[in-house]
């Protein structure tokens, strides 16, 4: 009966740590998350509004913020926790609106950890509004 219950207790041993180290390899290995979330740069000469709201996979709003950016400026927003610490791929829907409605761009982004999508203001472009994702 003792030797049934090591071999049992082996058993559901090899699991967690087969778990517990794939996850802290993928850590080690992958480096340091990006701490932003996303972030805005104000590339144009005037000052401009720019209304950020995102929304996850089943369209439920986790973020929907209005910022003033002055010319040259950037502004940041930090990862959700369930990003920070995730290893696959979470995807989202950017909906950017720049000076009340003047221009709008909703786009969707398939992030990760390691990387923050970058949103460019620039009316010298032929698209205002410009998402790049910048990864590690």
């Amino acid at each position: 009966m003792q030797n049934i219950k090591k071999i049992l207790l082996f058993l559901l041993i090899i699991p967690i740590v087969a778990i517990i180290g794939y996850y802290a390899l993928m850590f080690l290995l992958g480096g340091p998350a990006l701490p932003d979330f996303f972030e805005i740069r104000n590339n144009d000469a005037g000052t401009h509004e720019v209304t950020v709201e995102i929304l996850d996979l089943h369209n439920n709003s986790i973020i929907k913020e209005s910022y003033n950016l002055y010319p040259d400026e950037s502004v940041s927003e930090a990862k959700p926790f369930s990003l920070l610490y995730s290893i696959g791929m979470k995807n989202y829907t950017f909906k950017i609106t720049l000076d009340n409605g003047v221009e709008e761009k909703t786009i969707p982004v398939s992030l990760h950890r390691w990387s923050t999508p970058i949103i460019v203001i620039d009316w010298d472009n032929e698209a205002p509004i410009m998402i790049m994702i910048g990864t590690v």
